[in-house]
């Protein structure tokens, strides 16, 4: 299989997160950085991979070969940041299917981190960085010891080490990304109501800066409305157009109408219209430039605070050749600070809040055309950055415990015994939550009869309605809330997550050849035959508040599925058929299958399987093909995800108006129990059937306990390139083609229910086993129907639908790498060591349009797959000293989907003048370290990474999910190293 091989030393920079680094090799997708993960609720902090943009979960990550506990429960996702990589030596990518080797989820392939073995001496060091705006600093110390004992025989190695990188935020570098000045990003310039399909050859967008929202404010943001005009004759003529003047802007809105000018309570607490400089809204964006509204981005990061303690223990002893002993364990805590996002609500506030002062009142009833004494309510909608952003303060533990024996016998054959346990345990809190309830019961304020501020809930006459706890709150004004902290007490919530992985592994195998019985032309013929039991268990609970549903956050009730345990068997040959013959060095094909059997699901017993071969005409030239079977099987989040609520306003294909759209409805229908005709409440007459809500149907999201395994067929066929006149040169190319069916893609509750009475087998299918009807023909969860334009309440309770994941997706990928290493000494002390890696992606699809299987969704050339992608890296050693460098290329993306603006698949593109350009451009970073050693033991370096300061293009900030644009900017650090 193809193998890229990357040494710590090309993955050390002054980034303190190892899988930063490893996210910019070109065969892996950025789809967690330290900057992205934060795009999730939970997964601040979090280093995954993503090996051919095929998904976290379907790429292994291994240390020396073996499965770790997962940092992310539930999934089989290894956090990088748990791998020690003070003890890292180097790390193998391997892409193509490899589950017949290492098991389920290799269907992208594997990275495999391998550590230092047999560490002898002292070694301690530290490095500390920051930015060229004197942000983000970094801070790194580790302190290796180790000691071989009984001739060698035995060796005992401890490691510990502490990194910590500091937050930034949008609001550090307002001058680029404008967290209080307004936002750089493309937006809308003009309306595309009534635009032809093929567009207009005008870009409905622009990039523009200094961009805030006008319809919410960080002090409560009020949009008035715009009379039409009357005529003169008309009695409240007078009124009306007294309004008209006050608030409509004279923009005209894309329907015709216009626009209701905009106020804000700024951070006086003064209600003032907005001063913006360009309002968007007639152009039908929410958005202005300038003016008093929320940037959404005053309290947010753009990387998250991170710190991470670590430390090791490698331990092993020899008894005999055919007993040695070993051991590892590791303990890693990781804390990672994020900062959101705040609540944002639409309150309704009484004209008559004693809050409001006597002038913001007297503008309200003048935009209003209210008398002096008329009450009526107002709406404000309110961005509450002075309640606090809603942060996540994660802290994780992971600890890994590995031991056994290995040993040889037989003269040549090998055998190893390993059991492994680990345990990932979580903890966060998020701040900034509130109990909507109690928040709204403190936004209404009144007077009570002896004149104080109450809360209107407690000045009314129905005491079994008071709440004595409630503390009014003025939320006229932006930052008013910070100098009220009884009532934020009131109302705000800390939510919490409790989180435990725990997984056991045992494997066991021998390895060896057949030279004591027979050899083939080749030589002998090479085994290992072994078998596994691992089992893995997950949970996940929020508090009981949070779960209740009164906060901010949705309901999302615990997740303690049974445990998943696989047991399996394993086998490899490989089959040297001839050797050192005329153009046929070495031809030797390979084998290897697993077999599985899975405890959960409807996976059952599968197995995986890879096919290859080896042929070298010459010494120099070597060519491999492979072809392999993989599975992934369902996770425990696939299967058993906790259910949480939602809402949707859904179509019925059994109502008669659209029954007849498919033609497998009416049988369907009819075979679910769905009447066909009903009885008109108002009139008494029979008429077909109708189902018709007027409001959104309950349902839920979760887990589908009855999916199957993915199934991955991977095809690479690659050369490698060593020739004699250039000693310590190499270059490998390798094509890789892979293919995933069955796979698992979540549907909504609007397209599960198309498919369950669209199915041309009937309704016994996993479909409409997760839709729920009444015996009337009405959904569980739905509260309204509309008979004849008369709506009638329902019973609310039950769900309509359990929507989640199913078995029908499909993705693609195929491409080139391309591999070229260089080693040379050239003596007195010099020395030159060059590698490079470009890849060249030829498809990469995703087929998620479970009513047309031939739908191609292009992934390649959007954000975070680009078609090209490079790396440099070169090191000179001259004498004491060295010179690192380190060159990344990454190509062009598009700045929407690729559809937007290009054809695909026959198809034109939807929107081609979407963006006045259609590609972020492609970009280069340059790193350099400089390293000196003045002893054998101390050595000293410095380093500046991306060293000219390239910024991500057109408003990127590098946190959307595959982005691997660099947000930091020029960073400068420096470290030392003792040695003993």
């Amino acid at each position: 299989m193809p193998v890229t091989s990357v040494e710590i030393e090309n993955l050390q920079s002054g980034n303190v997160s190892l899988g930063d680094s490893l996210n910019q090799l070109p065969a892996l997708r950025s789809t967690y950085s330290q900057a992205n993960s934060t795009a999730f609720i939970g997964t601040s902090g979090l280093n995954l991979l993503d090996l051919r943009g095929l998904g976290t979960s379907r790429t292994l990550t291994l240390v020396n070969g073996r499965r770790v506990v997962t940092s992310d429960p539930g999934t089989e996702s290894v956090d990088t940041n748990t791998i020690p990589d003070e003890l890292v030596e180097r790390v193998d990518v391997v892409t193509g299917g490899n589950s017949a080797v290492y098991g389920s989820d290799a269907v992208a392939g594997v990275v495999n981190f391998i550590l230092k073995d047999d560490f002898e001496g002292l070694e301690a060091g530290g490095q500390g960085g920051v930015s060229s705006r004197g942000d983000r600093q970094s801070y790194r110390a580790y302190l290796t010891a180790g000691k071989n004992f009984f001739d060698g025989r035995a060796n005992l190695t401890v490691s510990v080490g502490y990194a910590k990188a500091d937050a930034l935020y949008y609001t550090d570098r307002d001058a680029r990304y404008g967290g209080y000045s307004g936002r750089h990003q493309f937006n809308r310039v003009q309306d595309t109501i009534g635009e032809p399909a093929t567009g207009d050859g005008i870009p409905d967008t622009a990039f523009l800066t200094g961009v805030k929202n006008n319809n919410i404010s960080n002090g409560g943001l009020i949009t008035s409305t715009c009379p039409a005009p009357v005529p003169e004759s008309d009695p409240a003529f007078g009124v009306i157009a007294a309004v008209r003047a006050q608030n409509c802007t004279g923009e005209m809105t894309p329907t015709g109408g216009r626009i209701g000018r905009t106020y804000v309570f700024d951070s006086t607490g003064t209600l003032v219209a907005n001063p913006v400089i360009n309002d968007l809204r007639n152009v039908g964006s929410s958005n202005s430039i300038g003016g008093l509204g929320s940037t959404l981005l005053e309290g947010s990061q753009l990387d998250p605070a991170y710190e991470r303690k670590t430390a090791n223990v490698l331990a092993h002893y020899e008894l005999s050749e055919a007993a040695d002993l070993f051991f590892r364990g590791s303990y890693v805590d990781i804390g990672s600070v994020q900062a959101g996002q705040p609540t944002f609500e639409y309150n309704v506030f009484n004209i008559n809040n004693p809050y409001l002062t006597d002038q913001n009142e007297a503008l309200l009833r003048a935009i209003y055309g209210a008398g002096p004494n008329e009450d009526f309510n107002f709406g404000a909608y309110r961005f509450n950055t002075d309640f606090g952003a809603r942060g996540e303060n994660h802290d994780r533990e992971t600890f890994n415990l590995v031991g056994g024996i290995r040993g040889d016998f037989n003269d040549d054959w090998h055998y190893e015994l390993a059991a492994t346990y680990g345990e990932t345990t979580t903890f966060y809190q998020t701040e900034g939550n509130i109990n909507e309830n109690k928040y709204f019961n403190s936004a209404s304020a009144s007077r009570d009869a002896s004149g104080n501020i109450v809360c209107s809930i407690n000045a009314d006459s129905d005491p079994t309605n008071d709440d004595p706890a409630c503390v009014p709150i003025n939320l006229f004004g932006a930052g008013l809330a910070r100098t009220q902290q009884a009532a934020l007490d009131y109302f705000g919530v800390t939510s919490t997550r409790n989180q435990k992985a725990t997984l056991f592994d045992v494997t066991g195998y021998v390895s060896g050849d057949s030279s004591q019985f027979f050899e083939l032309p080749g030589g002998p013929v090479s085994f290992s035959i072994g078998g596994e039991f691992r089992k893995s268990t997950a949970f996940s609970a929020y508090d009981d508040v949070t779960k209740s549903g009164v906060t901010f956050l949705n309901v999302i009730n615990d997740f303690d599925p049974p445990a998943l345990e696989v047991t399996e068997g394993f086998g490899e040959l490989s089959i040297p058929l001839l050797a050192d013959m005329p153009f046929v060095r070495e031809l030797t094909v390979n084998a290897a299958g697993r077999v599985s059997h899975y405890n959960v699901g409807s996976t059952g017993t599968v197995f995986a399987w890879n096919l290859g071969g080896t042929y070298a005409p010459v010494d120099s030239l070597r060519f491999r093909l492979s072809y392999a079977k993989s599975v992934r099987a369902p996770s425990l989040s696939n299967l058993f995800d906790s259910r949480s609520q939602t809402y949707l306003l859904v179509s019925d294909p059994c109502d008669q108006a659209n029954i007849n759209d498919n033609p497998n409805r009416v049988a369907n229908c009819a075979a679910d129990g769905v009447p066909t005709t009903v009885v008109d409440p108002a009139t008494g007459d029979t008429i077909p059937f109708t189902n018709r809500p007027s409001s959104s149907i309950a349902g839920f999201n979760g887990g589908n306990a009855d999916l199957n395994e993915e199934t991955g067929y991977s095809f690479t066929v690659g050369g490698v390139y060593e020739p004699t006149f250039l000693p310590g040169f190499s270059v490998t190319v390798d094509y890789y083609n892979i293919r995933l069916d069955n796979v698992i893609y979540t549907l909504g509750g609007q397209t599960l229910i198309d498919q369950c009475y669209d199915a041309p087998g009937g309704i016994d299918n996993p479909y409409c086993a997760a839709v729920n009807r009444r015996e009337d023909g009405t959904f569980a969860g739905q509260s309204d129907r509309i008979i004849n334009g008369i709506t009638y309440q329902l019973d609310d309770s039950g769900s309509a639908f359990e929507a989640g994941p199913f078995n029908f997706a499909k993705q693609e990928t195929s491409g080139i790498d391309l591999t070229t290493n260089y080693r040379q000494e050239f003596g007195e002390g010099v020395s030159l060591n060059l590698k490079g890696l470009l890849s060249y992606v030829i498809k990469r699809n995703n087929y998620t349009d479970i009513n047309d299987p031939d739908f191609k969704d292009r992934q390649l050339s959007e954000l975070g797959d680009p078609v090209w992608a490079g790396s440099l890296f070169a090191t000179l050693n001259v004498g004491k000293f060295d010179l690192y460098y380190k060159f990344q290329y990454v190509g062009k993306q598009t700045i929407g989907e690729y559809e937007t603006q290009n054809s695909f698949q026959g198809r034109p593109p939807e929107n081609p003048d979407a963006y006045p350009v259609a590609y972020y451009p492609d970009l280069t970073y340059h790193d350099i370290r400089l390293g000196f050693e003045p002893t054998d033991i101390f050595r000293f370096y410095v380093g500046v990474d991306n060293l000219f300061d390239k910024q991500p293009p057109f408003g990127a900030d590098g946190t959307a999910p595959g982005s691997t644009y660099d947000n930091i900017g020029r960073f400068f650090y420096a470290g030392a190293r003792v040695t003993f």
